[in-house]
């Protein structure tokens, strides 16, 4: 065993055994069997009658990712059954989040007899009983939170409400699972749609998951579907490929639909005509740099940047004040809160808030509850609402709160390497791990001592770009200053594989210097 292998074993806390094992080949014999899941048998069986009766059936999804790649596969496996189904995206400005009685009642005056929900249903308790109450059934599959209480749904599909390991996996994958129940078998274009989904609502890449992105990343790579490799704009795909370049895109056309444009894209995935792919694609394309060039952070005036805590009311759309409180987090080092006035009502600002560890975003929720007529999310990143009349006073409270939460930096993991341990074998050894991911992060490593390295430049001198004895490239965008510190004890970096113009090369791409 190497040197450098017995490393990368530690900082995984890995034995060889488990090492081989994450580095295995793996199949569709390797998915859960559908039997785990409590309420499969009478999930399926519910829709069987549905496609026997001829019923009319709606599938309704939610406007990000994991919710439009989820109603894709739903919609395409009853394709292959020959059944035509109605599907919604819902508008996150028009019906928010969830199933609710006001496009229940367009249903049910429609003639659906059949609702399935997928990545949403699990707390929409309200429209589900209005929806029984017009004879309308209900099935359930979602991944979010369960309440003390279960919808009164005709079957649910939820990860915890199975015999699996208690990993939390995203609406898709639970889309996936019912189009093996119509199909009879896990079709490998659905796979790689749900792989998509499964890194674009950040779910840990342990256990299933990440036997679904490997199942995912394989069977892209060998059949090339067009409507993913158009997105990609390239026909290399790898974990970054799918997180990175394809589920942004997906997003933005949910982040910035103000009515039901996010609908094209369920389209996309499922239709066969190569002139609507294009079409489609232009679409997505002009939407996603749209929202690209609206969630840049705007230069902040000095005295606002001196505040412990960055509260700003934005006229840009509530679906980028994410992105924009994220890139002022990253800029400035500083919680951000980002308001917009609300589409619904005029008197009060929706708002999203972006943080790290130090300032936690719950706690702070409770600390302002007095200003906060609705609120959710997690301790790093959460939405709510305020009444503008408020938000003076609001934004003082959060200064205050801001004071005695500061941020604080978390020491990263390392793994120290020698610059002679930058080699194409090293990475192979790290890349046979992949997917990298939310839970299972590519290894950061730590590269000195530097006196070995001469560092070459752009010819306009932003950026490093070195070509190793390896014949790796060190890269660092916009660092050429900071490599010439003569304080650097090192840099940190991960090794990253790219393709042009179908040639695969290695690149080191530093992360940050840092000096005694």
């Amino acid at each position: 065993m190497s040197a450098f292998l017995e490393k990368l074993l530690k900082y995984y806390d890995l034995t060889y055994a488990e090492y081989e094992k994450l580095c295995a080949k793996v199949s569709k014999d390797d998915l859960p069997a559908a039997s785990a899941f409590f309420n499969f048998t009478t999930f399926i069986n519910r829709l069987e009658t549905a496609i026997s009766n001829d019923e009319q059936i709606v599938v309704y999804g939610d406007y990000d990712a994991d919710g439009i790649l989820a109603t894709s596969i739903v919609k395409y496996a009853f394709a292959k059954r020959n059944k035509d189904v109605f599907t919604m995206i819902p508008s996150r400005y028009r019906d928010g989040y969830g199933l609710n009685t006001s496009v229940v009642e367009k249903f049910a005056k429609r003639g659906i007899t059949l609702i399935v929900t997928v990545d949403n249903g699990i707390s929409q308790h309200h429209a589900i009983d209005y929806a029984n109450s017009l004879g309308i059934d209900v099935l359930v599959s979602d991944h979010h939170e369960i309440g003390d209480e279960l919808p009164k749904a005709k079957a649910i599909l939820h990860p915890e409400l199975s015999t699996l390991p208690k990993v939390n996996s995203c609406g898709a994958y639970m889309a996936l699972l019912i189009s093996y129940g119509l199909l009879g078998y896990y079709d490998d274009y659905l796979i790689s749609l749900a792989g998509i989904a499964t890194l674009a609502d950040m779910m840990p890449l342990v256990d299933r998951n990440r036997t679904l992105v490997k199942l995912a990343i394989e069977v892209i790579n060998e059949y090339q579907y067009f409507p993913l490799i158009k997105l990609n704009d390239s026909t290399f795909i790898d974990e970054t490929s799918l997180s990175m370049r394809i589920a942004p895109k997906i997003n933005a056309l949910g982040r910035l639909s103000q009515n039901y444009e996010a609908n094209v894209l369920v389209e996309y995935f499922t239709t066969s005509d190569v002139k609507r792919h294009y079409e489609i694609a232009n679409y997505i394309e002009k939407v996603y740099l749209e929202r690209k060039k609206m969630s840049k952070a705007e230069t902040l005036s000095d005295e606002e940047v001196k505040n412990p805590a960055l509260v700003l009311i934005s006229d840009e759309l509530e679906g980028v004040l994410g992105l924009i409180a994220q890139n002022y987090v990253l800029e400035y080092n500083k919680p951000a809160f980002i308001f917009t006035e609300s589409s619904e009502d005029p008197a009060l600002l929706k708002g999203s808030v972006r943080s790290r560890a130090g300032f936690n975003v719950v706690d702070a929720f409770t600390y302002l509850q007095d200003y906060i007529i609705a609120s959710g999310g997690h301790p790093e990143a959460g939405g709510l609402t305020i009444r503008k009349a408020d938000f003076k006073a609001f934004a003082k409270e959060v200064q205050e709160y801001a004071k005695q939460h500061p941020l604080v930096k978390v020491p990263e993991k390392y793994l120290e390497v020698t610059i002679d341990e930058i080699t194409p074998e090293n990475f192979e050894m790290i890349n046979r791990l992949s997917p990298f991911g939310h839970k299972f992060k590519t290894p950061l490593l730590f590269v000195s001592p530097l006196h070995f390295i001469k560092y070459a430049y752009s010819r306009d001198g932003q950026h490093v770009i070195t070509l190793l004895p390896s014949g790796i490239k060190l890269i660092a965008f916009y660092m050429a200053d900071e490599s010439k510190n003569p304080l650097n004890i090192g840099f940190t970096a991960i090794f990253v594989q790219s393709e042009f113009r179908g040639r695969k090369t290695i690149e080191l791409r530093i992360k940050e210097f840092l000096t005694e």
